[in-house]
């Protein structure tokens, strides 16, 4: 009897991110990423239009946020649409690439009994958003409660996390893993080389060549060579763009802006990329500034030191300051509390950075402004209220430009709080992801015979750019269509 290999994209299809690779091989059934597609979800819902929690996936099922497959969610979810809980899964596990969003939120939705497998950083990064973070409803990753079980005596569950470094052959049945690290805009990416019944599968997840690890990501494209892939998935988020800033150039100029500011510098970049995090420590050291990040960032970084094959920049550097930011009812700024009484205002989380030495307050960025580079996202743009930046401040906003609408009004709205704060905008930003330009290279030199493109909203794009030089068959995946894979 011949085993057929069928491969079915539930995300990752004209859109960018959203990533659900369904394998099946004989009796193996894998997903490779499940991430949270939020091309799909804004179309229907937004910051105050959401899912309702009654209806358990109901609402994401209607809409096709989810695919609804039986067999693989949540029992507590499924009860509430009057559904049969799932006795034993009808999936073998589920492979995360990285820990972006769009990769692996979805990971949440799924029964406690699904084996996760991903780098060790991974499931560090997934560990500490899930402590650090309020998220969406239901985004609980690592464990979660059972969401509408008596709530003082609600269970909770672990789930099963399999972790992997390069070099480590995963066997799933008769589908054999092999996990190899690339370089991405978060640390420990992964892309994998899957040999199936069928022949191999390379699937790049998100990657890049012009980031501080490109090495990573020729080791990669080394061995998808040496497998003589039939298939590559690939992903084309930078389709038609060529390349551009290097993270090391980007350090020069934020090394370049910082030099030149007179007043305060406030900088907004990825939280959780850590080869930007020290792009900036570098480029404050080099102008005898501190570098003030945020008690998240913190969290993450002090998590991450429990993987020993990872180095992170050391929260006590004498380049790195802790921002305590007024919560609750704002005592951290007040006299006469004690700080037991200030840690109410605070997460529990969060609460110990009272007692570290190098945190700072709003009161002490005002009277420091020329000595310090203050971290600032979107959603800690209310702290400039408080800091009042003086004239010769700058923003260095090191990230990359809008690209839809829902980006375009926050970025719109971004600027009017620097009008407003009479803050000149400065750019300069590395992007997590391979230019198109590359990417045909890189199939060039992997020559597999079908390439996949996802993880892109310009599929005509993909197919002009990747087969101006390329004998592939150029293949765009339907939206929960099955392909073989031979």
């Amino acid at each position: 009897m011949m085993i057929m290999t069928k491969l079915t994209f539930y995300g990752g299809v004209n859109e960018v991110g959203g990533n659900k690779i369904f394998l099946e091989d004989d009796d193996t059934r894998l997903f490779f990423d499940f991430g949270f597609s939020f091309a799909s979800s804004k179309k229907y819902y937004g910051d105050f239009l959401r899912p309702r929690k009654f209806s358990g996936l109901g609402d994401y099922f209607e809409f096709g946020i989810l695919p609804d497959i039986p067999g693989i969610y949540r029992d507590d979810y499924l009860i509430k649409m009057d559904r049969e809980p799932t006795t034993k899964p009808n999936i073998d596990g589920v492979f995360l690439t990285h820990a972006h969003a769009d990769h692996c939120w979805d990971v949440s939705f799924l029964h406690k009994d699904v084996p996760i497998y991903c780098g060790e950083t991974c499931e560090l990064i997934l560990k500490a958003v899930q402590t650090s973070s309020f998220t969406r409803f239901g985004m609980d990753f690592h464990t979660y409660l059972e969401a509408f079980a008596d709530r003082r005596r609600r269970p909770r569950h672990k789930r099963i996390f399999n972790t992997f470094r390069t070099g480590k052959t995963i066997k799933v049945n008769d589908v054999d893993i092999e996990p190899i690290h690339v370089d991405h805009s978060i640390p420990g990416a992964y892309g994998l080389i899957i040999h199936t019944t069928s022949g191999c599968i390379v699937y790049t997840g998100d990657f890049r060549l012009h980031g501080t690890r490109g090495d990573m990501t020729r080791d990669f494209i080394e061995k998808a060579k040496e497998c003589k892939p039939d298939i590559m998935i690939c992903e084309g988020t930078r389709i038609r763009e060529k390349p551009g800033f290097t993270e090391d150039e980007v350090r020069k100029e934020v090394s370049k802006y910082i030099k030149k500011t007179k007043g305060l510098v406030i900088a907004n970049f990825p939280g959780k990329d850590t080869d930007r995090l020290n792009s900036f420590i570098h480029a404050c050291k080099e102008n005898d500034r501190k570098l003030a990040i945020t008690t998240k960032q913190a969290f993450l970084l002090e998590t991450l030191k429990a993987d020993k094959g990872f180095s992170v920049p050391d929260i006590n550097d004498e380049s790195i300051l802790i921002y305590l930011h007024r919560a609750g009812w704002g005592l951290i700024t007040e006299d006469g509390y004690d700080v037991k009484e200030i840690e109410k205002d605070y997460a529990q989380w969060e609460d110990k950075y009272l007692n570290y030495e190098n945190i700072v307050t709003c009161k002490d960025i005002i009277k420091k402004q020329k000595e310090i580079v203050l971290y600032c996202d979107f959603y800690d743009l209310h702290e400039l209220i408080d800091i009042k930046p003086k004239e010769g401040s700058r923003f260095i906003h090191s990230l990359s430009e809008p690209h839809d609408e829902e980006q375009e009004i926050d970025f719109e709205r971004m600027t009017n709080w620097l009008d407003h704060f009479n803050l000149p905008l400065l750019q300069a930003h590395a992007s997590g992801h391979i230019s198109g330009e590359e990417i045909r290279n890189v199939v060039s030199e992997i020559q597999p015979k079908k390439v996949i493109g996802i993880h892109t909203d310009d599929p005509e794009g993909f197919k002009t750019v990747v087969g101006r030089r390329s004998s592939a068959k150029i293949i765009i995946p339907e939206y929960g269509k099955s392909m073989k894979a031979k």
